[in-house]
């Protein structure tokens, strides 16, 4: 599908803004409802949609080399394959190495596999460190995100000399950290839907790798970095209502994390990062992540239902119905698909993002998720 292409282009490529046909807004209360379930449909809907630069998943292939630390972004040649190289970053992923001597220390890698772009954020908090700040933060799956190098606060005036320092190296809890300008790009490009391959098994580049280093020492980056900005303001962010009584706001996208909040039918949070599975909220001053099966995007209008169809666990689909068909994409634990029929066998044909595969038997389950369009 891919290859490794040539020579990276130069870093300040820029590619033309695609022209979008103006949309007619339909008025009527039957029609905005078929709106609304219309883009459930859509991948990790994005706020501020109108920003980005591609709007088109299948522009580019993103591969991101853990061997190396180097992100390749690849568009199509003119067989329709993704060889040519349109960008290539440095940067830095989880951490794969422990300390023996601590027990409680532990490996936090960035999970391997082929996934969806979701959501992003301008200029965001980590939920699990509320000391550490990002810019243009790209949802890979769940809570691992593409983003900036840190920040010690909500200010361009405070990037992490250490995280810079750091560049190219396993020292994240599992996101991938870039330079400024590189997650800057991403954040306009890589719109909802884009496919990313995370993987391990490319031949060492050391060569590579040290060119895509910056030569910048941090005083001069850092003041480099702060001349970095965007063309418009951020939209506001969206809203959505609580449908579930009893629902957790949690420290992260996963039932594993603490709770923060015990939420109410009708309760109004803001949304930081909208996403198929776990939505990052803010709920007065506190920031947090919620399922996306016990909200609605529309107040008092439910957008979500208690007996979906959702998958058990993170899940491959395959081509085919069996263990040795290409592996297609994986699906995040608890992301609400189209079942299409069961096979002798057990297996489920599914509907995942626009691809249609096949998941292994016992792996969907009935609970809150989203309505999806017949």
């Amino acid at each position: 599908m891919r290859g490794t292409g040539e020579n990276a282009s130069p870093a300040h490529l820029l590619i033309p803004r695609r022209e979008k046909n103006d949309m007619r807004r339909i008025a009527g209360l039957l029609f905005a409802l078929v709106a609304l379930f219309s883009v459930l449909l859509l991948p990790g809907r994005a706020h501020a949609q109108d920003e980005l630069k591609n709007d088109d998943p299948d522009k580019y292939y993103i591969l991101l080399d853990l061997r190396n630390q180097i992100v390749t972004v690849f568009e199509r040649d003119e067989a329709g394959e993704y060889t040519k190289v349109v960008r290539r970053f440095l940067c830095s992923s989880g951490r794969t190495d422990v300390d023996e001597a601590d027990p409680e220390d532990e490996a936090t890698p960035t999970p391997r596999g082929i996934w969806k772009i979701g959501g992003r954020e301008r200029f965001g908090k980590f939920a699990n460190f509320s000391s550490s700040y990002a810019r243009y933060w790209v949802q890979i799956v769940g809570s691992i995100y593409f983003h900036s190098i840190l920040f010690d606060k909500r200010s361009i005036d405070a990037m992490d000399k250490q995280a810079y320092n750091d560049m190219g190296n396993k020292v994240s809890h599992g996101c991938v950290r870039l330079y400024v300008e590189d997650a800057r790009w991403l954040y306009y490009y890589a719109c909802p839907g884009t496919t990313i391959e995370i993987s391990a098994n490319e031949p060492t580049d050391k060569e590579l790798k040290r060119a895509l280093r910056s030569k910048l020492k941090f005083a001069d980056y850092n003041t480099f970095q702060k001349t970095i900005t965007d063309e418009t303001d951020e939209l506001p962010n969206p809203h959505v209502w609580v449908t579930v009584e009893g629902a957790r706001l949690r420290k992260g996208s996963g039932s594993a994390f603490d709770s923060v909040a015990r939420l109410q039918v009708g309760d109004e949070l803001e949304v930081l990062i909208e996403s198929e599975v776990w939505v990052k909220v803010r709920f007065g001053k506190k920031e947090g992540y919620v399922l996306r099966g016990y909200v609605s995007y529309q107040q008092g209008v439910l957008d979500t239902k208690e007996d979906a169809d959702i998958l058990k666990t993170t899940e491959w689909l395959y081509a085919e119905p069996n263990l040795q068909a290409e592996k297609m994409v994986k699906a995040p634990a608890r992301v609400s698909v189209k079942v299409l029929e069961t096979t002798e066998d057990g297996w489920l044909k599914i509907v995942y993002q626009n691809v249609t595969g096949y998941v292994k038997p016992n792996r969907i389950i009935k609970g809150w998720g989203v309505i999806l369009k017949p």
